[in-house]
């Protein structure tokens, strides 16, 4: 709970697969937690904040009922939805993306603990009303968020209970983020979420390498894992942090090989996998 009232902007993230279990025991005790800061929040006057947590139950709602949600078309591609609509406005929070949830510890211990975080990551705006559906047997959604510069953020807050942004992009607008939501039939995104912290720890090992002879010749050759973030929304549904510019390894294989092409086809064989 002192996290939670340290750093809610962050903090909500991690731990709303607590808050949405399937488990009784381990949803109550999440909800406890979730109440407990709000509470805290509320008794210190912290108003931006305490809406904020309060918000974020309809909105981790939202996210999971997408990434369960099935088209009754089994081959769409994609559907509409309609737009969240919270207490609070959605750039209100900050987006699961790595660069976001990671506290600069240069910034510990200046102001409020609360706005310890990057200040050049873009605040999401509003979701598309359009969420496409991968064709892998998941069936994952990507969804697409317009974003706007950090600096905007404050001066867009509306009062309290109001959330009039547009689901549609703007001129104000810099950009996209996409994220894939994602439900696992058998398998556990927790698990996902701890691989990507084992790499986030291998990253860190090599920069801070204790001989300075590997340090370099590690800088030299760039090397580092690239890391995305995943959020758990419960046990078995999350929202990824979408990498750009890189290709599954079914789309690979399926470039390099056409089994349905004559055995001593060009076309059969496709593409040479090179340049990776």
């Amino acid at each position: 709970k002192r996290v939670l009232v340290k750093f809610p902007s962050q903090a909500m993230w991690p731990l709303a697969w607590l808050r949405n279990s399937s488990n009784k025991e381990r949803s109550s005790t999440g909800e406890e937690i979730f109440l407990g800061a709000i509470k805290s929040l509320q008794k210190s006057k912290n108003q931006e904040m305490h809406n904020l947590l309060v918000a974020s139950k309809s909105l981790c709602k939202y996210l999971i009922d997408l990434a369960k949600y099935n088209p009754k078309d089994a081959n769409a591609r994609s559907f509409s939805v309609r737009p969240w609509k919270g207490e609070v406005e959605l750039s209100a929070f900050i987006p699961p993306v790595q660069a976001a949830l990671s506290i600069l510890p240069a910034l510990l211990g200046r102001g409020k603990t609360y706005d310890a975080t990057q200040t050049l990551v873009p605040r999401m705006r509003s979701f598309s009303p359009v969420v496409t559906v991968m064709a892998s047997k998941a069936r994952p959604k990507k969804v697409k968020v317009y974003v706007i510069p950090a600096r905007q953020f404050r001066s867009r807050l509306p009062p309290s209970g109001t959330n009039n942004s547009s689901s549609r992009a703007q001129s104000g607008d810099i950009g996209e983020i996409h994220f894939l939501l994602k439900q696992e039939a058998k398998g556990d995104l927790r698990k996902d979420a701890r691989v990507q912290d084992l790499n986030n720890v291998i990253n860190r090992l090599m920069v801070t390498a204790s001989s300075p002879s590997r340090r370099t010749a590690t800088q030299q050759r760039r090397l580092h894992l690239r890391t995305f973030a995943v959020t758990c929304l419960s046990e078995d549904c999350g929202i990824l942090e979408w990498v750009p510019d890189t290709q599954s390894l079914r789309s690979l294989v399926g470039a390099s090989y056409n089994p349905q092409a004559a055995p001593f086809s060009t076309r059969r064989r496709g593409k040479r996998m090179s340049g990776f």
